[in-house]
């Protein structure tokens, strides 16, 4: 595949006309449809840029990761990536729910946990810290470790990854505050891991857009900042 898109929730995602033209196959991370007053959402941004492309829903395990049922179908939707190898307490709940709209799940193959070694011994040392041995502190960079590892796409055109440095263009009220989400990209070294992955997939060539701040990173060739 040449160009394979994943889109994201950052604030940059409002520049997506700016490349949506530059892939047909995608990755849309999470939920982009709910909002406290289920009208305002990235949706009316989103789901115009990438309607008529063959689109896989790449979802965390708990239940506010899905979609509306008409919207899988306004945009042709008929898959959906856990993040999980396989099945825990939440995914055997939303499992059985998506296969309920007609939509194929699928597994996370368990050779991406591999890039999960960059938080070890590193950041979680103190009892009673988050062990990310099989689960990835963020669904959106697993998205792209996921196309990049196995789709291996010549170019990865990436939309709204902005570490939590600006928030969402909409909050929704279940979501972890802003602090929080900052201080989790700190804690985890996310930016860093990011520019880890870019490395570690030389014939990817990443085109980002975001609203981060890379200075003071030795960025790798095949990463374009946009």
């Amino acid at each position: 595949m040449k160009n394979f898109g994943v889109v994201l929730k950052g604030s940059s995602v409002a520049r997506i006309n700016e490349v949506s033209h530059m892939f047909d196959d995608c990755f849309i991370v999470n939920n982009i449809d709910r909002n406290i007053n289920n009208q305002e959402s990235e949706w009316s941004i989103i789901a115009p840029a990438v309607k008529g492309k063959n689109i896989v829903h790449f979802v965390n395990r708990l239940q506010t990761a899905a979609l509306y049922p008409l919207h899988y179908k306004e945009l042709g939707i008929k898959e959906v990536q856990f993040s999980k190898t396989g099945l825990d307490k939440h995914l055997s709940q939303m499992k059985p729910y998506y296969e309920s709209l007609d939509l194929k799940t699928n597994f996370l193959p368990p050779e991406l946990l591999e890039y999960n070694k960059f938080f070890d011994d590193k950041f979680y040392l103190k009892p009673g810290d988050s062990d990310y041995s099989k689960k990835h502190p963020n669904t959106g960079v697993l998205a792209i470790i996921y196309a990049a590892h196995i789709i291996k796409p010549e170019f990865l055109w990436v939309i709204g990854l902005d570490f939590y440095q600006t928030d969402y263009l909409f909050r929704r009220p279940w979501q972890s505050p802003l602090k929080n989400q900052r201080l989790k990209m700190q804690n985890t070294g996310m930016q860093g891991h990011f520019v880890d992955i870019v490395g570690k997939n030389p014939t990817v060539k990443f085109k980002l857009i975001t609203a981060a701040d890379f200075s003071g990173f030795d960025l790798p060739e095949n990463l374009e900042l946009i």
